[in-house]
Parts: C-alpha cells; structure tokens; sequence
C-alpha cells in the first residue's frame, strides 16, 4: 500500500462504510477519551464555586466577569471535545445528524474524522506533556517554577492530582479510538 501525504486530503475516494459496530477496545478508548477530562473541569467548577481547592489564584478568577468567563468557556471546551471523541464509536461521528441544516445525513469521511481528531491527539499529547513535565520538574526541585499547586495542603494536592491525573490518558485513549474508527470504516 503506497501511502502519500496528498492522499489524506483525497475526499473524492469512498468515505468509508458506515454502521460497522465498534470494536470492543476501541469503544473502551472513547469512552475513556470522554471521561478522562471530566474531573479536571468538576476541579475547576468547584474552585469557582468557592470550594476550598487550596489554588492561590482562586480569587483572581472568581472576582471578575473575565475570569469566570475565561474558565466556563475552558470547560465548555474540553467537555465539547471530549464529547466528540464519543462520535469515533457512535453513529452521528459516521453521519452528520439530522437536526444540522444542509449537512445531516451526510456521510463524514474518515479520512477527515481522523485527521481532525489526530490533530486534536496531536495538541493534547503537546499541552500534558508539557504540564506533566512542569510539574513533575518543580515538584522534584529539578527547576524553579509556577505549578498550580503552589501554597496547597497535602489534601489539597492530593484533590489537585486526582482531578487532573485521568486527563493524562486523554491523548492516549483518543489516539486508541482513532485507531479503532479507521480501521472499523476502512473500505472491504
């Protein structure tokens, strides 16, 4: 099979079959996908609320019109993105539903699902990287730096991690959905 770059972009070729179930593993990696982020935005919905989270810039963010918009808009993201990542394992991720004006009942490609999700796969394996690294790095004495753990309690940090540590698999479980999705819509 002779793969080229400009053949990702090809939309004239079939866009797949489509009702295929999903394969076991790949709709245990949607899922996944979809659950992994929640905690880290119900962590941010408490903090705004006022819950105690230990977080220093708390008041910053629960002060002004700004920073509460700033961290809705935040978790309307993330939930939104990962809610997408259930349509690798569901109908509407195969067909436009419906409900959407000029586009419902089209066929998405696959080619398109996968490059769009790949590069959301792509983005988050760079930003919990990068905040892993950060972290990890400062909380070892490695470097001097912010964390958002700075000035917490030992529970406090604890809340911190396990809000935040599921979003570690996000980039994983959806690289794994993708897989599944290509491989379930593949021509044959």
């Amino acid at each position: 099979m002779n793969f080229r770059i400009k053949d990702l972009f090809n939309f004239a070729s079939s866009p797949g079959p489509t009702g295929r179930a999903p394969q076991r593993w790949a709709k245990a990696a949607c899922w996944t996908a979809f659950l992994s982020p929640l905690p880290s935005a119900c962590w941010r919905i408490a903090m705004l609320a006022g819950a105690d989270t230990g977080f220093a810039e708390a008041a910053l963010y629960r002060s002004n019109a700004s920073g509460i918009a700033y961290v809705l808009c935040l978790d309307a993201l993330q939930i939104s993105a990962a809610a997408l990542c259930l349509g690798l394992c569901y109908g509407w991720g195969e067909k436009v539903p419906q409900w959407v004006p000029r586009l419902g009942g089209k066929t998405i490609h696959r080619r398109l699902a996968v490059t769009v999700g790949g590069a959301g796969a792509f983005a988050l394996f760079i930003v919990v990287g990068e905040i892993a690294v950060q972290i990890i790095g400062v909380s070892a004495g490695a470097w001097d730096g912010w964390t958002p753990m700075a000035g917490m309690n030992a529970g406090q940090r604890a809340a911190l991690i396990a809000a935040y540590t599921p979003a570690a698999l996000w980039p994983f479980a959806l690289t794994v959905g993708l897989v599944g999705y290509w491989r379930r819509r593949a021509p044959g």
